[in-house]
């Protein structure tokens, strides 16, 4: 019996000391104060919290950590969540008291905020947001996207910064009327985001350098009266319902002149006064308005006019990236009277003619609902250029990169594009949309002519004309009744006159001459054309009654006396930029 229990105490000792060696050892319990405050500065205030739950000294380390940090996240570095739920204002006071230290506070997107506190009632409330936010001492900026929450702070606590980029979440069309939001002079804010919100003005912000509006309605008369913004670097507003009398659009271009470092220019659906730009650019070049722009947006603005926007590219031609060109303003004159400049667009890359935005290509609804609604009343009929224009763009634009071209009829063959002057040498990206009478074989004889083409996009192309159209000479399907024979002949007294030349050397090479008699022609014949646009560009803007006028003849014939000659006086054109970007 003896050795028998000898052995039974034996292997008892051996199952406990295994049991031990199998319980895992608590690291997290062996290391110090620092090491634990330090590891929390990679993770989500979220799992900190939870910790203070694990043991005694993982709580004391939470406290040490939350007592010292001046930079918390509620949402873990992704802005487009929303904080954790289950905050209330008395849990939200008591998480920042503990925080007396933090000088700037992300993510603050609750999901829901009352308007007011209800007595008995424990509730996340705006009126508890701020006493939370006004118990930290410290506190230099909040990132929120709450539209009542960023007023509250912005008139209870005018010293604190709006962190980051300010984007409603609520935004929608039709303006959902709850989303309101006034903007006090000198907020202090660097980004803003508007979308579906009705503001009262747009006022002078000293420090805001990103003012994105998408249907915004502006409810006061004179909503830019005191618009200044000289630190802006983006500006954009799009399809945002204001005043109709487009002379209370005067301040908001004047102030835009006075953003010198403004880069980013994006106008659609703004019923500015036509000719504005062209006189403000005038006032302003010395001074260098709208000469660092790099991105020039013209879309549905009723009273552009073609000088308008030629006077920003005109300004802008150092720098210039890209040009998106609403189809009122595609015009074979515009891209003339650019090539009568003799300027240089060393970084342009991107170029979009007859550029309609998303929002009306979408839309379900008609002009007249969009004008009850209070945008302007505009009806966007198809781009005009031709052959000639585009002969025209690459010779204006010659390091171009991306093309796109959207409803433009009166293009006929893209293999006349291509001339001595205009190789189309850096084409990478080309997109043709609803260009109905493009025809396909010069069309395929134009793309092996382009060497660095790697990508193509064609939509609604090689159509057949509807029945009729092609006998009475109008464009295929776009109901605008401008004769195609008068836009693409605009030129037939030159073509006449060089019709010989022509024929011998193109006969063999287009059979289709009779419908299009634009041939790529030399220096002579081209200038010939150029010549000859004016009187014929007048008849087509005629037919379509547009009262803008021609860009290219109206500016021409004074262009060395006025402010055409100053610009090329102040931009040496045979002169590189230096290396920091500036002409010297």
């Amino acid at each position: 019996m003896g050795p028998r229990r000898k052995t039974a105490k034996a292997v008892s000792r051996e199952g406990a000391e295994s049991t031990k060696a199998e319980e895992p050892k608590d690291y997290m319990n062996q290391l110090s104060h620092e090491v634990l405050c330090h590891i929390f500065r990679y993770l989500p205030l979220q799992d900190i919290m939870c910790m203070e739950c694990l043991s005694r000294k993982l709580k004391e380390a939470v406290t040490l950590y939350l007592r010292v940090v001046k930079v918390v996240d509620l949402c873990a570095g992704r802005w487009w969540e929303y904080m954790p739920t289950g905050f209330t204002d008395s849990s939200f006071l008591t998480l920042l008291r503990k925080m007396p230290d933090i000088e700037q506070l992300y993510g603050l997107h609750p999901r829901y905020l009352e308007r007011r506190r209800v007595r008995g009632h424990e509730a996340f409330s705006i009126p508890g947001v701020l006493e939370a936010l006004q118990a930290c001492p410290n506190l230099l900026g909040v990132e929120t996207s709450h539209l009542e929450l960023v007023e509250a702070i912005w008139t209870y606590m005018p010293q604190v910064h709006i962190l980051g980029k300010f984007r409603n979440r609520n935004g929608a069309f039709p303006i959902p009327p709850e989303n309101k939001l006034k903007i006090p002079i000198g907020a202090k804010i660097q980004t803003l985001h508007l979308v579906g919100v009705n503001v009262p003005e747009i006022p002078c912000i000293p420090m805001l350098r990103h003012l994105y509006l998408k249907w915004v309605r502006l409810t006061k008369p004179q909503p830019f009266k005191d618009f200044l913004c000289i630190s802006l670097r983006a500006f954009v507003m799009r399809n945002c319902a204001g005043p109709t009398n487009s002379l209370k659009y005067v301040p908001l271009v004047t102030g835009l002149a006075s953003a010198r470092n403004l880069e980013h220019l994006e106008l659609v659906r703004v019923p500015f006064l036509g000719g504005l730009i062209q006189h403000v650019v005038e006032d302003s070049w010395r001074s260098g308005g709208f000469r660092n722009l790099h991105t020039i947006v013209l879309g549905a603005c009723k009273n552009a006019l073609e000088v308008d926007l030629g006077y920003l590219i005109i300004t802008a031609a150092r720098r210039l990236h890209e040009v998106r060109i609403q189809p009122s303003l595609t015009k074979d004159g515009v891209f003339s009277a650019l090539k009568m400049a003799e300027l240089e667009f060393p970084q342009f890359e991107t170029l979009h003619l007859g550029y309609v935005d998303e929002f009306l290509l979408q839309c379900k609804m008609t002009s007249t609902d969009l004008v009850r609604y209070g945008l302007a009343d505009v009806v966007e009929n198809p781009g005009i250029i031709t052959d000639i224009g585009m002969k025209a763009v690459n010779e204006v634009f010659s390091f171009i990169k991306y093309l796109v071209i959207y409803n433009c009829p009166h293009l006929h063959n893209p293999n006349n594009w291509i001339t001595d002057h205009s190789r189309w040498t850096r084409l990478v990206d080309l997109t043709l949309v609803r260009c109905h009478a493009i025809k396909l074989d010069s069309f395929s004889q134009f793309i092996e002519l382009l060497p660095s083409l790697e990508f193509i996009s064609l939509d609604q192309m090689f159509r057949e004309p509807p029945k009729g159209c092609a006998r009475v000479g109008l464009s295929a399907g776009t109901g605008i009744g401008v004769s195609s024979a008068l836009v693409s002949n605009q030129n037939s007294n030159n073509d006449n006159d060089n019709n010989n030349n022509h024929h011998n050397n193109n006969n063999n090479n287009n059979p289709n001459m009779h419908h299009n008699n634009h041939q790529q022609p030399n220096e002579q014949n081209e200038e010939n054309e150029l010549r000859q646009e004016g009187p014929a560009e007048e008849q087509q803007i005629g037919a379509e009654g547009n009262p803008g006028g021609l860009w290219g003849d109206l500016q021409l014939r004074g262009i060395l006396g006025g402010l055409w000659g100053r610009i090329l006086s102040a931009f040496p054109l045979t002169q590189a930029p230096g290396e920091d970007g500036n002409l010297h």
